[in-house]
């Protein structure tokens, strides 16, 4: 009997959930399969369902699907009769779990699959293969998804006062008064969704100075755009063409000047009221509001984003687009109106206090220990998109998700319309 295939993933959220049921129907051998992840398989880190439940999905839950079925049936299933759009996290990690149990259970009997609740420390290339953890495999996938740690963290600084991530454990006191965040977008608002109700101030601090555009509505029709403009976000080259490409897809939702348009691409378009730009921004996303350059930008980035994509998997990367798409980023993945609405409600109650919000010198303050007192500081700051994951230079590793994101665009863990290669891998893996 020929024995069977070993496999390692490195890395048991969405991404990895979607190979193990890849491998569950197309493999043509036996499979052995080691999950690693410390934690919950099929959730990760991000979707743990021991999370806050006032931490929402930041996108529609009509995107999130497995081979077993989709988010929103599931819900509906489990008794969900509102099925809004935009659930708790916590939520989502329940149907990961429950669709990661089911996948394990179509494998067939001379196949296996084990989670092996820990982080692996070490991957090496062998003779016979790999060798993780020091046990021998036969291939080794690493999704990871993006990376809990920088080197730019407030976290590796020395401070006067306590300062701590968010998420993956960190040690935010329960129930801290006054409270500094560097950094206005998501994070930041996961700090108002958790504290907004026990906090006295939350003071935000970012370098821009702004918050993100909120995404529009879903119940209201997305904007479509011509196969003219298609075709010519697919021709796209460099930065200036994407650029171009943009300007006319925002043209064709209003009759915008270039010069507005072109002042959103480049990030220069900041009226000096964040506070106000954020209402508009709400008003516009459900549709009390004419459509504004920023929200027309984001629209056209949001719908022609494939194109880009699909030319950075067959023609390489198109040179410029990360740098520009950091700029977008800020007003076309920003939060749902639910989150935004949530956030207005906290400055309109002064507990949300913008004070220092474009003062970045402020967080030098709090560091040295001067500044406005504050209990705690929440550093509401990711690790930069196409970080190296640990094992990605080990021959032969097969590394899927954010540390690409400079030479391929699009990993979000949840989507599975983008990209295609956790299949390929799959089917390449279950066919030696």
């Amino acid at each position: 009997m020929t024995p069977p295939l070993k496999i390692a993933i490195i890395g048991g959220g969405p991404r990895g959930l979607w190979a193990v049921e890849e491998l569950s129907e197309h493999t043509s051998v036996p499979v052995d399969i080691t999950v690693f992840d410390p934690y919950p398989a099929g959730a990760g880190a991000v979707y743990r369902p021991d999370q806050p439940r006032c931490w929402r999905l930041n996108v529609t839950s009509s995107i999130v699907t497995t081979q077993r079925d989709t988010l929103d049936a599931w819900r509906a299933r489990h008794g969900d009769l509102d099925l809004d759009p935009f659930p708790p996290r916590a939520v989502v990690g329940e149907y990961l779990i429950d669709c990661w149990n089911d996948a394990v259970r179509r494998f067939p009997p001379d196949s296996s699959v084990h989670h092996i609740a820990r982080r692996v420390a070490s991957v090496h290339r062998t003779d016979a293969g790999f060798a993780v953890d020091g046990e021998t495999f036969d291939h080794v996938l690493q999704c990871t998804g993006h990376a809990h740690d920088h080197p730019g963290a407030l976290t590796h600084q020395r401070s006067r006062v306590p300062v701590t991530g968010l998420y993956w454990g960190a040690t935010v006191p329960s129930q801290p008064r006054l409270i500094g965040v560097r950094g206005a977008a998501l994070t930041f608002i996961d700090v108002c969704l958790r504290y907004g109700d026990t906090a006295e101030t939350i003071y935000p601090v970012s370098r821009s100075g702004r918050f993100m555009e909120v995404k529009p509505d879903p119940a209201r029709p997305a904007p479509t755009f011509s196969p003219a403009l298609h075709a010519q976000a697919r021709a796209a080259r460099d930065a200036d063409a994407v650029r171009e490409a943009l300007v006319n897809a925002a043209q064709s939702l209003r009759d915008f000047s270039e010069e507005s348009l072109a002042e959103v691409l480049v990030g220069e378009d900041f009226t000096g009221d964040a506070v106000a730009e954020f209402r508009t921004s709400l008003a516009v996303a459900r549709g009390e509001h004419a459509l504004t350059p920023a929200a027309a930008v984001g629209a056209a980035f949001r719908g022609l984003f494939q194109e880009f994509v699909d030319t950075h998997a067959q023609a390489g990367p198109i040179p410029g687009f990360v740098e520009l798409a950091r700029t977008l980023e800020r007003v076309a993945f920003g939060p749902p109106p639910v989150t935004a609405d949530a956030v207005l409600s906290l400055i309109d109650s002064r507990i949300v206090d913008t004070t220092y919000l474009g003062r970045p010198d402020v967080i030098d303050a709090w560091l040295e220990g001067h500044g406005p007192h504050i209990d705690v500081l929440i550093d509401a700051t990711i690790a930069p998109q196409g970080q190296p994951a640990p094992f990605q230079d080990v021959p032969g590793v097969v590394t899927i998700g954010r540390m690409n994101e400079r030479e391929l665009p699009g990993h979000d863990s949840l989507n599975r319309t983008v990209h295609s290669d956790i299949p390929q891998w799959a089917e390449k893996v279950g066919h030696p």
